[in-house]
């Protein structure tokens, strides 16, 4: 078998600064191997489940709300106002629960570090100067940014439009956070890795918290005008974003592979680690959403009035793929490292690498992204026809 050999640079999470307190000092070993390798617990994955599910919600549901229900309901000519009001607290309530979810995966992560921090200053300190806490700052203000812009939105204060464009910037902001400081980033191989990662979170959130969009807006047309009208409006709401769900799965399946190509050292850690059997659940769980999709397809060429229960077995699935990837992110890759102290005192560490695998997973994903961008050409050109009808 073939290796190859990829060195990263292990640096400290305080800060390169000149003049160090003793606090610095002693979390500079400490704080940025914490956040990524501290094992699997409790806490970290139900607080990573609950902001990635969070996320979803604030990335997709005003992307679907603006470029598939409000559009949807106007051709149908139905009222607009009580759905906007229905989404708008659905993403709100997503902002707050995004803060709770920040909130508690810095708690999940800053408990193995056993700290004794005395006094306001100390704290202080850890926040200002350590990526742990710095990643806390920036999700609080962005998660307080969601909530103020949503607020304005309810006193008439910014348009509707403006609050669904700001929210999806924001969570993606988040989501850069979030791979910012994922394995991809803990491994020092350059941008590529963490901007892969940044996409495969921002895809699934597209695909997912739009799936949750169009169902609420379901619900709540069930309610207000009847299952007939409601069928109808489910088949042109899902005509409209089937483009934007195959260019989610496109993207989240094809970085998916990257990353993976990135983490596991051969294909043997599939089944030999509990990082690659939880990339196995993932991938089972990603098949049977796109089974799912295809008979959604049907469903909405022949008429179906199974749309809706279609739309909700597909987004309960889609939520078991994001409760598995907190489950993987929190879960550290198997990779096996050799450690080199160098003549400048800098550490470096060897990962053993499969060529072959490697090769053969990065053919897979530009098979991927090939076929999906053909299948979202293709769901465009029809979407585009039937709004010419």
């Amino acid at each position: 078998m073939r290796w190859a050999a990829a060195s990263s640079r292990h640096q400290g999470a305080c800060g390169g600064r000149q003049r160090r307190s003793a606090l610095t000092n002693r979390l500079h070993a400490q704080t940025r191997f914490a956040m990524r390798d501290s094992g699997m617990s409790i806490l970290e994955p139900l607080a990573r489940a609950i902001l990635y599910l969070s996320l979803a919600l604030v990335v997709g549901v005003p992307i679907a709300t603006l470029s598939a229900v409000l559009p949807a309901l106007r051709r149908l000519s139905l009222d607009t106002a009580g759905v906007s009001a229905a989404l708008v607290r659905w993403t709100w309530g997503a902002a707050a629960s995004a803060l709770i979810g920040g909130l508690a995966l810095f708690i999940a992560q800053f408990i193995p570090l056993e700290l004794a921090l005395e006094g306001f200053a100390e704290w202080l300190e850890f926040l200002r100067l350590t990526l742990l806490g710095q990643m806390l700052i920036v999700r609080v203000g962005l998660g307080a940014l969601a909530l103020l812009t949503l607020w304005l939105a309810s006193k008439g204060r910014v348009s509707l439009r403006t609050a669904m464009i700001a929210c999806p910037l924001i969570g993606a902001a988040i989501h850069a956070t979030l791979a910012g400081t994922s394995h991809s980033a803990a491994m020092d191989a350059g941008l590529m890795p963490v901007l892969a990662d940044l996409a495969h979170l921002f895809a699934g959130a597209l695909w997912c918290g739009g799936l949750v969009g169009v169902l609420v807006t379901c619900t709540h047309l069930r309610r207000t005008v009847g299952e007939m009208t409601m069928h109808a409006a489910a088949r042109e709401m899902t005509r409209r974003f089937s483009p934007l769900a195959s260019l989610g799965i496109m993207l989240a399946s094809g970085t998916g592979l990257v990353l993976s190509s990135i983490h596991l050292p051969e294909a043997g850690s599939l089944s030999t680690s509990s990082y690659g059997q939880l990339i196995l659940l993932k991938v089972g769980l990603v098949v049977a959403v796109l089974l799912i999709g295809a008979r959604l397809r049907q469903a909405i060429y022949h008429r179906s009035n199974a749309i809706d229960r279609l739309l909700f077995a597909e987004a309960v699935i889609a939520c078991g793929v994001f409760v598995s990837a907190a489950l993987l992110t929190s879960t550290a890759p198997p990779h096996e490292m050799i450690v080199h102290q160098m003549a400048d005192g800098t550490v470096h560490a060897m990962a053993k690498v499969d060529l072959d695998f490697q090769r053969l997973l990065f053919t897979l994903a530009l098979a991927v992204f090939a076929a999906g961008a053909f299948m979202v050409a293709l769901e465009w050109a029809r979407s585009l026809k039937g709004s010419l009808r």
